[in-house]
């Protein structure tokens, strides 16, 4: 006559346990990060062993992972760097304008502040990335552009919607999700 598996358990000097969710289930295994017992309809696969319903709930990647407080950093630099950019924007048009440069150098600031934006509301956000990051990013170079167009010796082309959708590219590159 064989035994159960509980009896051989109880012979061998060792007392199983019961699951922490199904009372009525004796089970010898534990979860490998808290240490209750397990039964085998409770367990969830891990990488470093099994694990607990609790415990191995997917966790989100921290890059992703972004909480108000970063979105309040990143409006933010966002914003500091709308009202410092335009400024210097219209500043640099005026003395493209004394060197006797022409509009559509101009444009290529726009690559450069959407670079510089993207990257500085990353670096401020410890390098998170969301697409909401990404899209205030964008926005903050699109309206940069066009409040500096309104004090700007230059008009507004077509070679700069070029150039103001490479720097709303870069931007959303720094930040995209």
């Amino acid at each position: 006559m064989t035994q159960a598996p509980s009896d051989q358990t109880r012979d061998a000097g060792q007392r199983p346990g019961v699951c922490f969710w199904h009372t009525d289930v004796e089970t010898g295994l534990s979860c490998s990060r808290c240490g209750k017992l397990i039964c085998a309809q409770c367990l969830v696969q891990a990488p470093v062993g099994i694990r607990c319903r609790e415990c191995g709930k997917a966790q989100p990647m921290p890059t992703y992972d972004v909480r108000p407080a970063n979105y309040t950093l990143g409006i933010g630099v966002a914003v500091l760097l709308m009202i410092l950019g335009t400024p210097a924007w219209v500043i640099l048009d005026n003395l493209l304008l004394v060197f006797g440069a022409y509009g559509p150098v101009s444009g290529l600031m726009a690559i450069v502040f959407g670079y510089f934006t993207g990257d500085l509301v990353s670096r401020t956000v410890n390098r998170k990335r969301n697409a909401l990051l990404a899209i205030i990013a964008c926005a903050v170079v699109v309206l940069a552009y066009l409040v500096s167009r309104l004090f700007s010796p230059f008009g507004f082309g077509l070679m700069d919607l070029l150039f103001l959708g490479v720097g709303a590219f870069l931007a959303w590159q720094r930040l995209r999700p």
